[in-house]
């Protein structure tokens, strides 16, 4: 769970007693800027074979290996290049059956409809998934009764993430396809399915921090020449609970590559020891996607409300542009942007924290093998609030790896923030400057699941040294194990 905005009151300096809970506030990290999504692996689509051969060409005997014939040759042989283009397509030779299709249009009496079948094939091992598909549309549309063609048509816009259209042509398909061809397609039509499907999500983990309240760990403060003290309740503070989420999410392709999605969650952490400091976060969003095999573009707009110690503390909502790309089988990048309201309850702190959140990031994946993937991204942020010296820009970077092999896994990422204040401190006469450093880890092994629960032991670190250090420099760090099941 992401803490949410929480401007943290101390209540400590006895000579500024009213005003220290407005003045001596900071914000957690996480609440100041929007969650930028974790790295996921990418989705593995094999080159295809084909179903079924479109035509029976003749027996040729003793046919020459491909390499040994010229382009006269094939020219001349209709039923020869009809052949190897079979053999090709079975043995899924690509780059062979590139070279056969330049030559096959002008061998005298070529089967057309051959041609756009194998060149639509080798368009889908190439994921040039629009101009196959056309062909295939085109195939289907001149031979309706051709299942396999079909069958194959019906794989494509599954791969392009044309789902809508998928599970129609798989259905009409189905009862002429021989029985293990149908028992793919109900394969295909289960995972269609379970993509459009409801998707709930559970994590509990228990929670121990010995700074629950992000205070400065400096009991003195001097402030024109004067030194103050803090009392107990203005320094760190620690707690014991646990947090928890719950969440439902559901997205429908309602015709081409068009997306819509719903999610819902809730989530908190409860604190036995220090009840003060327990949170709840109900979190509402929508989303519209263009999506297809290569890239996807949406809009995803949300509202959140959040409660502190049991009652209505603040409101967050807003918009994010998000947008990915597949570069190559290797690499990935996608790229988001936020904008984001925030409201306070209370009117003191309102006064000083409502305003809005601008935030750019940039990440860039690279999966060298199928059970690692490395990446590394930045991030940019401008957060402006009612008091200008509460308002601040962020710039950072991260890297991280992940590895998942069939029975365990890991996952280690670093982050460093500069966040610079636009305004003068109201005590210090000067802009405040903190450097934020960030690092977490996670390991977990699949054999210690329980009915798709897994348990994971987790790692997390921050330190924050401000150029005023007494206010705001903290640190902490957290062992914890942490329980996670999605469907």
């Amino acid at each position: 769970m992401k803490s949410f905005n929480r401007p943290t009151p101390y209540h400590a300096l006895w000579l500024l007693a009213a005003a220290w809970p407005l003045y001596a506030a900071d914000v957690p990290l996480s609440a100041t800027e929007a969650q930028v999504p974790d790295p996921v692996f990418f989705e593995q689509t094999e080159p295809p074979k084909p179903s079924e051969n479109l035509l029976q060409p003749p027996a040729v005997e003793q046919a020459k290996p491909a390499p040994a014939l010229s382009e006269a040759d094939l020219r001349g042989n209709a039923a020869l290049t009809t052949e190897l283009i079979n053999r090709a397509l079975v043995a899924q030779q690509w780059d062979l059956l590139a070279e056969l299709l330049a030559v096959y249009p002008q061998a005298e009496g070529y089967d057309a409809m051959l041609y756009d079948y194998a060149r639509g094939a080798w368009l889908r091992s190439q994921q040039r998934y629009p101009e196959a598909v056309a062909l295939y549309r085109g195939i289907v549309a001149q031979q309706p009764n051709l299942a396999y063609p079909r069958f194959d048509l019906g794989v494509m816009l599954f791969e392009n993430k044309q789902y809508r259209e998928a599970a129609a042509e798989l259905s009409r398909a189905e009862p002429d396809l021989a029985a293990p061809m149908q028992a793919l397609v109900q394969r295909y039509q289960a995972a269609i399915a379970k993509q459009q499907g409801w998707q709930p999500n559970v994590n509990l983990q228990y929670e121990q921090t010995d700074n629950v309240n992000n205070a400065s760990a400096e009991r003195e403060i001097l402030l024109g020449g004067t030194r103050f003290v803090k009392n107990e309740e203005s320094l760190p503070q620690s707690a014991h609970g646990f947090r928890y989420g719950v969440g439902l999410a559901r997205e429908v392709n309602v015709g081409g590559n068009h997306f819509v999605g719903a999610d819902a969650g809730f989530d908190g952490v409860h604190y036995w020891d220090n009840q003060d400091y327990s949170e709840q976060s109900l979190n509402l969003s929508g989303a519209y996607r263009w999506r297809d095999f290569h890239q996807s573009a949406g809009i995803v707009p949300f509202v959140t409300q959040n409660w502190l110690g049991g009652s209505r503390y603040s409101r967050q909502f807003g918009a994010t542009l998000e947008y990915s790309r597949r570069l190559n089988a290797r690499w990935q990048a996608s790229a988001a942007y936020t904008h984001m309201q925030r409201r306070y309850a209370e009117e003191a702190v309102a006064q000083r924290h409502n305003g809005a959140l601008n935030q750019i990031s940039a990440t860039l994946m690279w999966q060298p093998a199928s059970k690692w993937l490395l990446f590394g991204g930045a991030d940019y942020s401008r957060d402006h609030t009612r008091d200008q010296s509460e308002s601040s820009a962020r710039n950072g970077g991260r890297i991280g790896a992940v590895y998942a092999a069939p029975d365990w896994g890991a996952r280690i990422s670093l982050r460093y923030v500069l966040r610079d204040f636009e305004a003068d401190n109201d005590f210090f006469g000067y802009p405040r400057r903190d450097k934020e450093y960030h690092a977490g880890a996670a390991l977990w092994h699949n054999k210690l699941a329980w009915k798709g629960l897994v348990p994971k032991l987790n790692f997390r670190y921050l330190k924050i040294d401000s150029n005023i250090p007494a206010f705001y420099s903290r640190s902490s760090a957290q062992w914890f194990v942490s329980v996670e099941k999605q469907w």
